[in-house]
């Protein structure tokens, strides 16, 4: 069994510890052939290990699609803007929220896809973890959206409505253009960039002045 390359393993000099093996490849073939068909054999053969060795380094196959999923999203949320800059300057929060999460996806579309498709293997405690990190994620999003209201800088939206909507468009960017194909990020982002600051940006206010300017 092949694995696929990926932009999520970065090339190094340092060779990789047997658990950062396990979890690089595990990756590439749950994403090319799904985790239900993955066996601990077939990922060991792939690692160059006994099946029974594995378990020197993973707990199991089940911990170890958790802990990948887990970690995603966990990264999705250290990308993102800050509080401080969430109360101090709401735009600027926002540019930041859509750039980083568009480039964090972009940059690792085989755990975005991981996430998104194998989600329903986990059991209902790993769904509820990570649920609350994507319920984290919407949180901050509002929070940006409310800073931006409160201080009159947005349009008055329905938060509870936005959010999901500007989540979803943001989510499934790695999903409309094939491998080879997609356009620049400086492009994409700018595309939904404008998108959301048509809904949001009175037309009094340049949609782009803040953006521009950081």
């Amino acid at each position: 069994m092949q694995a696929l390359a990926t932009q999520d393993v970065m090339p190094t000099d340092a060779p990789l510890s047997p658990h950062e093996q396990i979890r690089t490849t595990a990756l590439q073939l749950f994403v090319e052939y799904g985790f239900q068909s993955v066996s601990l054999r077939q990922l060991a053969t792939a690692v160059g290990m006994q099946a029974g060795s594995l378990y020197n380094h993973i707990e199991s196959k089940a911990a170890l699609l958790f802990e990948l999923i887990e970690e995603y999203e966990t990264n999705m949320l250290q990308v993102l803007p800050g509080k401080l800059m969430i109360l101090c300057d709401p735009l600027k929060a926002l540019n930041a929220f859509i750039k980083s999460h568009v480039a964090f996806t972009v940059e690792h579309r085989q755990r975005w896809l991981l996430a998104r498709l194998e989600y329903r293997c986990l059991t209902a405690c790993q769904q509820k973890s990570v649920q609350a990190l994507r319920d984290e994620t919407a949180e901050r999003l509002g929070a940006i959206l409310q800073a931006g209201m409160d201080q009159e800088r947005f349009m008055k939206v329905p938060i509870k409505t936005m959010v999901p909507c500007m989540l979803a468009m943001l989510n499934e960017i790695s999903s409309w253009h094939s491998p080879g194909h997609t356009p620049s990020l400086t492009a994409t982002v700018g595309l939904h960039t404008k998108m959301i600051h048509g809904v949001l940006l009175p037309t009094s206010v340049e949609p782009f002045a803040d953006s521009a300017q950081h």
